[in-house]
Formats: C-alpha cells, sequence, structure tokens
C-alpha cells in the first residue's frame, strides 16, 4: 500500500511540475499535450509495475491496497501542500497577495489527483487485460 501510495505522490508531483510549467507559459501547447502524454504513459507504467509485485494476493485483496494507497494520497496530498498555504495566509497580511494564489494552487492539486486518479484505472485495466490476454 505505501508504494503505491508513494507512486500516486510521484504522480502528482509530475502532473503538477507540466501544468505548472504550462500555465507559466513555459511549454506550448504541443509540448504541454506530449508532455501530458509522457507523464501518463510514465506514471500509469510504473503504477503497473508497483502493483504487479502483489500479484500472488487474491484480488480483491489487491484492489483494497490500490484503493487503499490512493485514499491516502488524496488526504496527504491537500493537507500536505493547501495546509501550510492557509497557515501562512492568516499570518502574513492581506497586502502580500497570497489569497490570489490559493485558488490556483487549489485548482493544480485537484486537477493532479485526478489525472492521478486516471492513470489508477489504467493501471487496472492494463493488469486486467493482461489477465484476461493471460487465460
Amino acid at each position: 500500500m505505501v508504494a503505491l501510495a508513494a507512486t500516486n505522490v510521484v504522480g502528482v508531483v509530475l502532473f503538477g511540475a507540466v501544468y505548472t510549467l504550462a500555465g507559466a507559459r513555459r511549454l506550448s501547447q504541443a509540448a504541454f499535450v506530449t508532455c501530458l502524454a509522457l507523464v501518463f504513459g510514465l506514471v500509469t507504467a510504473l503504477w503497473t509495475r508497483t502493483e504487479a509485485r502483489h500479484r500472488t494476493l487474491h484480488p480483491l485483496g489487491r484492489l483494497g491496497r490500490a484503493v487503499v494507497g490512493f485514499l491516502a494520497v488524496i488526504v496527504l496530498v491537500p493537507g500536505v501542500v493547501l495546509m501550510p498555504l492557509f497557515w501562512l495566509e492568516d499570518l502574513l497580511p492581506p497586502e502580500v497577495g497570497l489569497t490570489s494564489v490559493l485558488g490556483p494552487v487549489m485548482a493544480l492539486v485537484l486537477i493532479s489527483l485526478a489525472l492521478v486518479a486516471l492513470t489508477n484505472i489504467a493501471g487496472a485495466l492494463v493488469i486486467a487485460g493482461r489477465a484476461v490476454l493471460g487465460r
């Protein structure tokens, strides 16, 4: 479960980096789509390889490990990213302009988590496809 959660965190960081670079206009639209597809494929492959280490487990146990690993990331990533920002917003005066950063950061976290959820689904489909083709 910890390995799957770590894989999901890697996905969140990579997707966040791609979206941050695109939002800062450092990537063209074609480069953004290419990077997004490449990172999606890489994270899906990493997730599939990490999850495949436990192929001896019962399928329901494997599903439970994947779900718990993803739920841990859903809870921990927003807490680790957003809690310090909200804490700083309370400490710093409004003139600093931290309030204008909170919305984009929340959107970035949500988009990254959604894309990681899609990589988990794609990885599960790859594993299911391999199981069906293997029989």
